[in-house]
């Protein structure tokens, strides 16, 4: 036997054997000599993966760091039976882990897959204000100017970076925690039909928690009778499941309110990823083709709230759309007045009212044009009164919000400037009605649903900042500039006493606090954007410390691909100021500043503080206050910090 025909193989190397494989393998070819042993061929060994490389890597390093012992003696040239053992563990292990990262790659993962929002509404509006502001006001002094020129080139960065990427590139993976894998889409089980059909949670028994929504008790059970009985998973069949999962989903969003047992809440949470992972599956399962139809409808305004509810609003703004788009197939939007009472009508005219509020509040956020005509009756009027609901109050008033948002869209169009002022009067006439009936609203509800009124309060005043600052376009005023600067502050200090309690409002935590996404995510920032000239414009460290704590209470959710957008945004422009506030505070508090707005009687401060350009900052490339601090006195500003007329003035807030 030659030393070649030992090397033939591994095989016949072991065994000191000639190999008289048939037909020869490569090594006996190599080796120039003729295969004499018959045995079977080996199977093919599959081509590694990438994941399987990756799991096998990482669980290399974590045996090699865990029990580096152990590692040192499987190297070695003799093992016992042990480490067969331990080998086998290691590999079913291996194996364990592969299969794990394959199926969380599934398209049947039960976590709602995260997509970011890729407009730039808010820093598009940013950008507008900054940039009237620097067009108009000729007597801002350098300083202030530098600071808003920084401020206007990162938004301006902002809102080209928020362009929609290529729609071929993937998703990036959930961020959430505890993800578990489907096999496949469910229907909603019978439990969840107990559940919801059941007389809702109650306090003390007087009224029910649940948020009223387009779909009513009656509605809902005609859908679990079809869902019972339809085992043919037809279009009627996905449309009735996300509506009734996304009825589900705000059913448990009141239970943390209600329960205080962690535990019991981190199963209420895992249910709501259930349901909302099973929701997003039917909606993909829709036939956008399908003629237009009443249930059609009704899915389609459920997968809007479940969008809005997961922060995603373009995406709700698309959906909602379809949805408008269909009522006016079917002529909903043409109702005169109230229709006969039955089960088939109060389902249209609840669609018809929630479809036009989702309408007119995400297109005045997005700043995009309307879908849904005007309906020839006032939607506020087809919602019915229900003593057991006590939220009715509210959604009244929050629709009465949005026909405001809506009209305010419109009030540009005019053709002289009188003309839009008269809309803009008649807008903040129909504010003030409605401030009284969230007020007198607020005072007769139970103390327990009050953080519900508070977050009203945040969005009334939220777009009576943007009625005044539009009407400051056409036509500046001192008094109406400071009117719009005392709204935004309310309106922040609403925002500011929820971050405060969040355990006061309904949902999870989930990567966010559940009422995010009807407070600053689904209405515009036009507060904190006039708070951010007004501390340029005026020095104030109350505003400024207003808007840094609200900025610190958003940051321990960051993780969230939509949070850390807007708390970039809000970080940077809170950023701008600190300089500003740190000079001021260096000169005392007798010190006095100059503004660059006129008071509301007309007079100047007689004395005012001055910049030095030569003393230097950290922060933005902006300069600060100098004067003598020793007796807090201040040089006299020059005489052209200020123009000699109104006309000359800044009009405040001009987009």
């Amino acid at each position: 036997m030659s030393e070649d025909s030992l090397r033939a193989c591994d095989l016949c190397h072991s065994r000191k054997v000639r190999c008289d494989r048939q037909p020869q393998c490569a090594n006996c070819i190599d080796a120039g000599v003729e295969c004499q042993r018959t045995r079977p061929r080996r199977p093919a060994r599959p081509p590694a993966s990438t994941i399987s490389t990756l799991g096998e890597r990482i669980l290399r390093l974590e045996s090699a760091i865990s029990h580096p012992h152990e590692m040192r003696e499987s190297t070695s040239p003799t093992q016992g039976t042990n480490q067969h053992e331990e080998d086998r563990g290691l590999k079913r292990r291996r194996l364990d882990v592969v299969s794990h990262l394959q199926d969380s790659k599934s398209p049947h993962s039960s976590c709602t897959v995260v997509t970011p929002d890729e407009s730039s509404h808010h820093a598009e509006q940013a950008k507008a204000i900054f940039q009237g502001e620097l067009e108009g006001n000729e007597s801002m002094n350098l300083e202030r100017q530098s600071v808003l020129r920084s401020a206007l080139e990162f938004v301006s960065t902002m809102t080209i970076q928020g362009k929609p990427s290529n729609a071929d590139e993937s998703p990036p993976p959930d961020t959430r925690e505890e993800c578990q894998t489907a096999a496949e889409f469910t229907a909603p089980p019978t439990e969840i039909f107990y559940m919801l059909l059941k007389e809702t949670t109650s306090l003390d028994g007087v009224y029910s928690l649940q948020w009223p929504d387009h779909i009513s008790q009656r509605s809902l059970e005609k859908m679990i009778a079809v869902l019972v009985d339809d085992e043919s998973q037809s279009q009627t069949f996905y449309q009735y499941c996300i509506c009734i999962y996304v009825k589900a989903i705000f059913h448990l969003a009141q239970m943390p309110r209600l329960y205080k047992n962690s535990t019991i809440n981190r199963q209420f949470l895992k249910s709501k990823r259930k349901y909302e992972s099973n929701a997003t599956h039917a909606l993909k399962k829709l036939n956008f083709l399908s003629h237009p139809s009443l249930p059609f409808v009704q899915s389609l305004i459920s997968a809007t709230f479940l969008m809005q509810y997961t922060g995603n609003m373009s995406q709700a703004w698309v959906l909602n759309s379809y949805a408008a788009r269909q009522i006016v197939t079917l002529k909903y939007h043409e109702i005169r007045g109230p229709l006969e009472r039955n089960d088939s009508n109060e389902e249209i005219e609840s669609s018809l009212y929630w479809c036009c509020y989702l309408d007119r509040t995400l297109s005045a956020l997005l700043r995009r044009p309307v879908s849904l005509p005007q309906p020839l009756m006032s939607p506020v009027d087809l919602i019915v009164p229900d003593k057991s609901l006590p939220h009715i109050p509210l959604i009244r008033i929050l629709l009465e919000l949005a026909q405001v948002q809506g009209e305010l869209l419109d009030c540009g169009k005019a053709i002289t400037t009188r003309e839009v002022l008269a809309n803009h009067s008649k807008l903040q006439e129909r504010m003030e009605s409605i401030k009284a009936n969230l007020q007198s609203t607020r005072d007769s509800v139970d103390k327990f649903l009050s953080a519900d009124w508070i977050a009203g309060e945040f969005c009334y005043y939220a777009i009576l900042v943007d009625v005044l600052r539009s009407r400051l376009k056409y036509s500046f005023s001192p008094l109406t500039h400071k009117e719009c600067v005392s709204c935004a502050r309310k309106s922040l200090n609403a925002l500011r006493y929820l971050q405060k309690n969040p355990s006061l409002s309904p949902g999870f935590v989930d990567p966010y606090p559940t009422f995010l996404t009807w407070t600053i995510f689904l209405y515009p920032l036009s507060s904190f954007f006039v708070l951010f000239c007004n501390i340029i414009g005026e020095l104030d460290s109350d505003d400024y410390t207003l808007i840094q704590e609200i900025v610190q209470c958003l940051t321990p959710f960051a993780a969230s691909p939509y949070v850390s957008k807007l708390l970039r945004l809000l970080e940077s422009l809170q950023n701008f100021c600190t300089p500003l506030i740190e000079a001021k505070q260096r000169l005392g508090p007798k010190t006095k500043i100059a503004p660059w707005y006129p008071s509301a009687t007309g007079t100047l401060p007689e004395t005012t503080a001055t910049f030095n350009p030569n003393f230097a900052v950290d922060g933005p490339p902006v300069t600060s206050f100098v004067g003598n601090t020793s007796s807090h006195q201040a040089s006299v500003t020059e005489p052209q910090t200020y123009p000699p007329t109104d006309e000359l003035m800044w009009h405040l807030f001009n987009s």
